[in-house]
């Protein structure tokens, strides 16, 4: 019999009509990889500013090799990813209402090096690239230990619930279990900037749009100003 997945919050929201759910978010088990990966791409991937901006969401190729570091990070244990699922005490039958990814590296790791050849990968490579030297907490906070963002996602039915923020909020609960006393994201979307804001998150650095779009080169389609990267300090 398998083990149940750790639960590392539960709680309950009111969606729009009336109806009030009980949900809980819990360590994603082995047995739903796959779902994950593709509300990943269908909610995360295929809605974010950047991997828009670089035209991932349009390439097949480009989505199979996005894909590679993922599932390579996964299969040596350096991911950590948690869903928000019902709370009705189902673990066989899960179904994924929102998600969090992330990734833990020590200061001496290696950077994995890829050599995408789609020529959007690449260029997504370089947003990420340039956003990193705007601001890099592991320098900032000479931290041993760090969680990389990967992404978070809530299905759009359940979005407005407060599910993003208790996302955020278990994010700081891991990092204490590892020993990571700073958490960083770049938030680009308005939902997770705000869910991060009503978490306690602070803005540490900005970046406007239009400075970000001379530097990389191309456009960057965004509702917002300007990315922000946010840090929760772990206590």
């Amino acid at each position: 019999m398998s083990e149940s997945p750790k639960v590392w919050s539960k709680f309950t929201v009111k969606k729009k009509d009336g109806t009030v759910v009980k949900l809980r978010i819990i360590d994603a088990p082995e047995t739903i990889s796959e779902d994950v990966l593709t509300l990943y791409v269908k909610y995360f991937v295929n809605e974010e500013s950047t991997f828009i901006a670089a035209g991932v969401p349009g390439s097949r190729e480009a989505m199979q090799e996005l894909q590679r570091p993922l599932l390579e990070e996964g299969s040596n244990s350096g991911m950590h990813v948690v869903v928000c699922c019902l709370d009705n005490g189902d673990d066989q039958n899960i179904e994924v209402i929102g998600a969090s990814m992330m990734a833990v590296t020590s200061k001496n790791d290696r950077a994995p090096e890829y050599e995408f050849k789609t020529k959007e990968m690449q260029k997504l490579w370089l947003i990420a690239g340039t956003l990193i030297s705007y601001y890099d907490e592991t320098t900032k906070f000479d931290l041993e230990r760090r969680f990389s963002d990967k992404g978070l996602f809530v299905r759009p039915e359940y979005r407005g619930l407060g599910i993003a923020q208790e996302l955020f909020k278990v994010r700081r609960l891991i990092c204490k279990e590892f020993g990571v006393a700073v958490h960083g994201a770049w938030m680009t979307s308005y939902g997770t900037q705000k869910a991060a804001e009503r978490d306690g998150w602070e803005v540490v650095c900005e970046v406007k749009y239009e400075d970000l779009e001379k530097k990389i080169g191309m456009e960057i389609s965004s509702d917002l100003p300007s990315a922000k990267f946010m840090i929760a300090r772990i206590q």
